[in-house]
């Protein structure tokens, strides 16, 4: 599945009529519409809880459709049902305000000039829930988040009519299985690697990130975190090339960085001690099929 411009609006002949004001008070949500409020409040990552866990697929821009679309499956939405706009049209909004079809998820929303799909999404859910803009219509959850243009005029920003347990599958991916460590698994299966789990004597062990295997050739798989802010400092390289040495006989060593946090020292020490740099943004070119790694490998005659 990608992510495209094929958005369809609403086309039923049966719209339920509902009012964003809550009939019923306090409002009857099921429990994974709770579940998912409480996720959404406290729980998914990057936002500003202090029960929040950094999660650099969720804010890193070089990971946005990876991650995004990994949220659609969980949702069930397909390309059609999504829409990222500049801005929404008065008319849009109006097709949502007070009817919509119930058999097909909804998602019209506008997004920061470097937010990812993912931040976008989860910051105007919680907006409409914290702001009251949101009903239950039948099984879904419908709501709107509004920007104040003035004192008295304000613009729809989001727009969506969403299962809320689907919703709950999402969200608890996002804090429990979308990781680094299978965004890279995936991008090495894309490339005809196998990835597993390395024994030593009949035992797992974990002393790196990833094993994985083509060919003739294996690698020790180590990831750094993608979110790092500043230059990394060489005697940890240091510490960590010395870490490397000598534990990993017929593996090649490969670390999974962002380059440009290196210094140059740094990754010249590297190379001379033959530890692979695979940068981040290579990892977007193996997950659309190119085999980065096989290429490095060649190009640089590791043994």
């Amino acid at each position: 599945m990608e992510l495209t411009e094929k958005f369809e609006i609403d086309n039923c002949k049966n719209k339920i009529s509902y009012n964003i004001i809550h009939d019923d008070i306090p409002l009857k949500m099921s429990p994974d519409l709770i579940d998912a409020i409480k996720y959404l409040l406290w729980y998914v990552p990057d936002i500003a809880s202090i029960q929040s866990r950094e999660n650099e697929l969720v804010s890193n821009i070089l990971y946005d459709d990876f991650t995004f679309l990994e949220i659609m499956k969980y949702m069930k939405l397909r390309d059609e049902d999504v829409w990222f706009a500049e801005e929404i049209p008065k008319e849009i909004e109006k097709v949502y305000l007070h009817s919509v079809c119930t058999n097909s998820q909804k998602i019209v929303m506008t997004k920061g000039e470097n937010e990812t799909k993912t931040s976008a999404v989860l910051r105007h859910i919680r907006n409409a829930i914290a702001h009251g803009y949101f009903n239950i219509v039948e099984d879904l959850i419908v709501g709107f988040d509004y920007k104040p243009v003035t004192k008295h005029e304000e613009k729809c920003t989001a727009f969506f009519k969403i299962n809320p347990t689907n919703l709950l599958m999402a969200l608890k991916s996002l804090d429990n299985e979308l990781t680094s460590k299978q965004l890279v698994t995936l991008a090495l299966k894309n490339n005809g690697y196998h990835v597993a789990k390395y024994e030593e004597n009949f035992e797992t062990s974990e002393r790196f990130d990833l094993y994985a295997r083509k060919g003739s050739n294996q690698y020790a798989i180590e990831l750094h975190p993608y979110n790092s802010q500043e230059k990394i400092h060489h005697q940890d390289v240091l510490n960590m090339i010395e870490r490397f040495e000598g534990m990993f006989r017929d593996l090649k060593t490969v670390l999974v960085i962002n380059s440009s946090f290196l210094l140059e020292e740094s990754k010249d020490e590297l190379l001379q001690h033959e530890v692979i740099i695979l940068d981040v943004k290579n990892i977007k070119k193996m997950l659309a099929g190119r085999d980065m790694l096989s290429g490095i490998v060649r190009d640089n005659k590791f043994k």
